[in-house]
């Protein structure tokens, strides 16, 4: 099997059951932010979704088609990103960053307003995400 179709059957897995399309061209992955690029992106005045997790760990890796999916949805009203805990930990204890993935919402004044640990269901994502008027 090949590693793409793997993950993407991981992903439909842990999404309770969820098709994601598959396109012919897989997505363009989710870029990383460092620290620099974490605080302009908190800065830009727009929604940020930023998953804290690393390059390497297994449910950050299944969450990466739902954040694909949640950066179209968002369109221009929010961004999405990774930032890999391992590469910078001091930003990762700066944002009381204790498990991979956690995800964290940030609204376009750069305030924290939603924080989740582990993976996030899409339907489950996308309903909070309203609630608070991100989406």
């Amino acid at each position: 099997m090949s590693r793409t179709l793997a993950a993407t059957f991981l992903a439909v897995l842990l999404t309770g059951g969820a098709v994601i399309a598959i396109a012919a061209e897989p997505p363009k992955a989710i870029p990383a932010l460092d620290p620099a690029g974490l605080d302009s992106a908190l800065a830009a005045g727009t929604w940020l979704f930023v998953e804290f997790g690393g390059e390497h760990c297994i449910p950050c890796k299944a969450m990466q088609p739902i954040l694909q999916d949640l950066q179209a949805s968002f369109g221009a009203k929010g961004t999405v990103r990774n930032f890999w805990i391992q590469k910078h930990p001091e930003t990762a204890r700066r944002f009381k960053i204790m498990v991979m993935p956690t995800q964290v919402v940030f609204n376009p004044k750069g305030e924290e307003v939603l924080r989740h640990q582990g993976i996030w269901q899409a339907e489950d994502l996308k309903a909070a995400l309203r609630k608070v008027g991100a989406l």
